[in-house]
């Protein structure tokens, strides 16, 4: 018999919704919290460990072979109140299915990446639907990594959980400090190179990448910092035709990353 919650007041809810809503929660406690069937699956196909499971009764009818494997889980699992589902559900299609989970203990300090394949840096980005598809789309070619500089959101973030389409958990992804200090470092192992908008710089497609490279993506709105190009020992750009100026930080990643993998 599962342990059931009715009220939106249970200290196990009020944990959830910290975790969803607050990064320094996350990070004080080692956990973060996730919803869907398919979400929860991926976390536990990836070995992601789960310390508590909330759902509901009409999830279970409908989803019985998820339910063993929730039990297979080996920790609490509890059965909640249609009110408790409605106070904890941050999407339309969580399917009455949610979970609490340790930080991945593979997501390492970047300074201790063998210098030895191709990798994405991304520095600054906000957008967490941008940094959840460049995880995705990282693991889709095959790059060896990715490094995650400070003041770039937050991978545990629910939204780059869901648009990582469960990449976050598989990928390799370390963590790094101040971009530019950490490029200047990067740049004894790695060639790096900046992706800036600027016709002056080498096109992307023209670019053969050295079999160590470090390609780095500036914010959204702002690109990189000037110090954080100084410190890369390349410049490279996307040319582009008719009126744009600019690629949304997502797609232009996509290119890149492709481009990155081709030699």
């Amino acid at each position: 018999m599962m342990e059931q919650i009715l009220s939106k007041d249970n200290k196990n809810v009020k944990e959830y919704g910290k975790l969803i809503s607050s990064k320094s929660y996350r990070d004080q406690n080692g956990t973060f919290a996730i919803e869907s069937i398919k979400l929860i699956l991926e976390a536990a196909c990836s070995g992601v460990v789960f310390q508590k499971v909330f759902v509901t009764e009409q999830c279970v009818k409908k989803n019985p072979a998820v339910l063993q494997k929730l039990f297979d889980l080996d920790c609490p699992v509890y059965q909640i109140s249609k009110a408790v589902e409605e106070k904890m559900t941050c999407t339309q299609n969580a399917g009455g299915l949610f979970a609490i989970c340790k930080k991945l203990d593979k997501h390492r300090q970047a300074d201790t990446i063998v210098p030895n394949g191709k990798y994405i840096y991304l520095a600054g980005l906000q957008d967490t639907g941008n940094v959840g598809t460049i995880l995705r789309t990282a693991e889709a070619v095959g790059l060896d990594g990715v490094v995650i500089s400070a003041g770039t959101c937050d991978i545990y973030s629910l939204k780059v959980l869901r648009a990582s389409m469960g990449s976050a958990f598989r990928l390799p992804i370390f963590f790094g400090k101040d971009p530019a200090s950490d490029l200047e470092q990067f740049g004894k192992r790695f060639v790096t190179y900046a992706a800036v908008v600027d016709e002056s710089a080498d096109s992307v497609l023209q670019t053969s990448f050295a079999p160590n490279s470090m390609v780095v993506i500036g914010n959204e709105g702002n690109g990189l910092e000037p110090r954080t190009i100084a410190a890369c020992q390349k410049q490279i750009t996307i040319r582009m035709k008719g009126n744009a100026e600019s690629l949304n930080a997502g797609m232009a990643a996509g290119i890149l990353m492709w481009e990155l993998v081709q030699n």
